[in-house]
């Protein structure tokens, strides 16, 4: 009987200590490998993005002049927009409780516009709906074997291409970081409920751990006059929009049709291409000046 009570509670304390085990070190100096961004050479092209009537609209209203509004000027871009915007060099620190040595968070930084976000691995309550919000919100950490799962809510609103398509501030995005070796990959999920009908996915997102790595800083200064005459409010009316993929008359090299750039949920999934094979496309190619930005 004592020895099978001793054989329990080795089962016990193994169980309650695999989570542990399976943690996974993400501190460190993380250089970017190269990769495709998200979307085709077309600005304003909406495809493969799961927007619902109000994103979509949301996403055709925008205009160029949005970056030069006053108040926008030093925006930056969200940290999840940041993991998956080109060259973002990446430091994760830990913080490490002094009473038991173990780690409550990271804390992360990356060099595209100088955005950081703080993991919690100590299961704090999240605050309240009506905190004030930022461009890198609340994140709370957990692990699945050696993933780490960052779930971040307290975001404010910001684009996840830059000519247009938004997630809202009630989006919740989650991060699954996987250090593989010497490799560091991010895939990004975003659920929202306001401008998308579906979770939206980006994967292709991979570091390399790089001890040498020196991050620079990203200074920016506050504008008090831009070309947007203050108390206006750059946008495009509906159907108004002059960004090449939203012109019904004009395609790319490819002939891709207008159909398609509207997004939505149909155009994530590879069978869509059989549909826009049937697709009539239009005549107009676009030039190598007629880009929208």
């Amino acid at each position: 009987m004592v020895f099978a009570r001793g054989v329990l509670v080795l089962v016990g304390m193994t169980l309650v200590a695999s989570p542990v085990s399976a943690q996974v070190d993400i501190a460190g100096l993380w250089r970017p490998l190269a990769r495709n961004q998200d979307g085709s050479g077309m600005d304003g092209d909406l495809a493969g993005l799961p927007l619902n009537e109000a994103g979509r609209q949301r996403a055709l209203s925008w205009v160029p002049e949005n970056f030069e509004v006053a108040e926008l000027v030093c925006r930056p871009h969200a940290f999840d927009y940041s993991i998956e915007a080109g060259p973002s060099q990446l430091r994760w620190v830990p913080e490490v409780e002094d009473s038991t040595q173990r780690v409550v968070a990271f804390h992360g930084r990356l060099s595209m516009r100088e955005q950081e976000s703080d993991i919690w691995l100590d299961d704090r309550p999240r605050p309240s709906d009506h905190v004030r919000y930022s461009w890198s919100g609340f994140s709370l950490g957990t692990f699945e074997g050696n993933t780490l799962v960052q779930t971040t809510t307290h975001l404010k609103e910001a684009y996840i291409r830059r000519w247009g398509p938004m997630r809202s501030d009630r989006a919740t995005v989650r991060t699954r970081w996987k250090r593989i070796g010497s490799y560091l990959r991010a895939t990004v999920i975003i659920y929202d409920p306001i401008y998308m009908d579906a979770p939206y996915l980006r994967t292709s997102l991979f570091w390399v751990n790089d001890p040498n790595l020196v991050l620079p800083p990203y200074p920016c200064e506050e504008a008090t006059g831009t070309v947007v005459e203050p108390g206006t409010v750059p946008h495009s009316l509906p159907g108004k929009s002059f960004l090449p993929a939203h012109d019904p008359n004009m395609t790319d090299a490819f002939g891709t049709p207008y159909e398609p750039r509207l997004g939505g949920v149909e155009t994530m999934y590879p069978e869509y291409i059989a549909k826009m094979k049937t697709l009539p496309r239009p005549k107009n190619v676009m030039g190598e000046g007629d880009r929208g930005q």
